[in-house]
C-alpha cells in the first residue's frame, strides 16, 4: 500500500503492508485516526498517528495543527505519522497520485516550536485547519 509517512521532519512516499501489525510499527503503538476535516477530508486522507504519542517521552513534535482563522496552534502530534486513504467501507487503502500532490502541498511549510520547558526547539510541519 502506497502512503507518506512522516518521521524526523521529513515526508516520504513509502510501499507498506497493509496490515495493523505493520501500521502500528511505524507509529510506534496503538494507532489513532482524527478527523482532520477540509481538504484532507475531501480528497479521503486520513492521518495515523501514535494514540498516546503525546504521552510518550522521547517521541518528536512532527505536526502543528494551527487554525486557519485565528493562526493559533490548536493541537500537535508526536511522533511518526502515516497519511493513507480510505474506501466507501473505511477500510485503510493506498493513496493515489492526486493525494499525494495534496499532502505535500499542504505540509510544505515548517515552523519552530520552542518548549522553554526543557529549553528546546523543534522544526515541525505546520497543517492549517
Amino acid at each position: 500500500m502506497r502512503v507518506i509517512v512522516l518521521s524526523n521532519g521529513k515526508l516520504e512516499v513509502k510501499e507498506i503492508e497493509n496490515t495493523l501489525e505493520e501500521l502500528q510499527k511505524i507509529v510506534g503503538g496503538y494507532i489513532e485516526i482524527p478527523f482532520l476535516g477540509g481538504i484532507f477530508n475531501r480528497y479521503k486522507i486520513n492521518p495515523i498517528i501514535n494514540e498516546e504519542g503525546k504521552f510518550i517521552e522521547g517521541l518528536r513534535p512532527e505536526i502543528a495543527l494551527i487554525d486557519n482563522n485565528t493562526k493559533k496552534i490548536l493541537d500537535v502530534v508526536y511522533g511518526n505519522c502515516i497519511f493513507a486513504s480510505h474506501d466507501a467501507e473505511g477500510n485503510t487503502i493506498a493513496l493515489n497520485d492526486e493525494q499525494i500532490k495534496v499532502v505535500m502541498q499542504e505540509l510544505q511549510m515548517d515552523i519552530t516550536l520552542t518548549f522553554k520547558d526543557v529549553e528546546k526547539e523543534f522544526i515541525v510541519k505546520a497543517l492549517f485547519v
